[in-house]
């Protein structure tokens, strides 16, 4: 591994190639990305940000309201057998709290229209097929996905400050960096590389404090919209110089959706581009009054997904210890 990151302005790595790509960095074969940047100096750090010995579940159920039309709710079924019971369960690994992983979004227009490449120049064909297994989700189970992590507590840095709040289900919020460098400053987050980033921007408690009703029908929306933060450069470059190695969000999606038309998203750029997971739908709402009362927004976090090799996306089994 590089023993300092490149500037961003180094970026694209591999040329030609699509825009600040960073293939090739840790060499032709790598499968693991940014989780490069978590080592064992890094899950050290989380270790001794371990002050109370608090463990808090991040993870929504199985079951959690369906908010993609083409996603399959879970379906659970109860096997007896003569002297015993199993479960037998169905269910997208993108219908609740989740990682996306490498085969998930790929660079769009790449080297033209109608050209799709994954992580490290993978192609089309090959991330669809499951007997491949390159850039699986096994290989967030080889390296976990644990190490020091920060919440950025959005939602309550908007209404501390009086800014205007987020929408969450009539049109999209976008949320700029300096939100994130100022609600880090004042949460006393000092972000390094290896570091784990979890953003909460309320969505989760806003939809469950919807009526069912009202709740069931998001899926339906003609334009669906979310709220997340900006898919800038701006937004990349920071990113990048802090050496984030993964990204949390209790949103639909870490960035603001619709994502911009004709334009670089951070799905693109995250997961294709740099090989940085990006965990959606997580549930933050207890980590967020924990840390708001203990006033301590740096833990340690940890993740097992699902054992699926050539796997396209997990359920994260996600905790973070105070």
């Amino acid at each position: 591994m590089p023993a300092t990151l490149p500037p961003f302005s180094d970026l694209p790595i591999q040329r030609p190639g699509p825009p600040l790509n960073a293939w090739g960095l840790y060499g032709q074969d790598d499968e693991l990305g940014r989780l490069n940047l978590i080592t064992p100096e890094a899950r050290l750090k989380g270790a001794k940000a371990v002050k109370h010995g608090i463990a808090i579940n991040l993870n929504m159920p199985l079951d959690f309201p369906k908010l993609h039309a083409e996603r399959g709710a879970l379906e659970h079924t109860i096997n007896h057998r003569k002297h015993a019971n199993d479960d037998i369960l169905t269910f997208n690994t993108q219908g609740s709290s989740q990682w996306d992983g490498f085969r998930h979004y790929p660079y769009q227009h790449y080297p033209e229209k109608g050209q799709y490449r994954y992580y490290g120049d993978q192609t089309t064909e090959e991330a669809r097929d499951k007997s491949v297994l390159r850039n699986g989700t096994q290989n967030f189970v080889h390296h976990p996905i644990s190490s020091r992590a920060h919440l950025l507590d959005i939602e309550r840095y908007i209404n501390r400050h009086n800014l205007k709040p987020l929408t969450y289900f009539a049109e999209s919020s976008g949320i700029p960096v300096e939100y994130l460098e100022d609600c880090a400053k004042e949460s006393n987050v000092d972000i390094q590389p290896g570091d784990i980033l979890i953003v909460r921007i309320g969505y989760i408690d806003a939809l469950m404090n919807l009526p069912e009703t009202e709740r069931n029908t998001l899926v339906e929306r003609e334009v669906r919209a979310w709220p997340g933060v900006e898919p800038s450069e701006e937004m990349m470059k920071w990113h990048w110089e802090k050496g984030i190695a993964a990204v949390v969000t209790d949103g639909v999606a870490y960035e603001k959706i619709p994502f911009p038309p004709d334009k670089l998203s951070l799905h693109q750029v995250f997961l294709a581009g740099w090989g940085l997971p990006i965990g959606e739908l997580f549930d933050l709402r207890k980590l967020g009054e924990e840390c708001a009362r203990l006033n301590q927004y740096t833990f340690l976090f940890t993740s097992m997904p699902l054992y699926v090799n050539g796997g396209i996306a997990s359920p994260p089994n996600a905790q973070a210890i105070l």
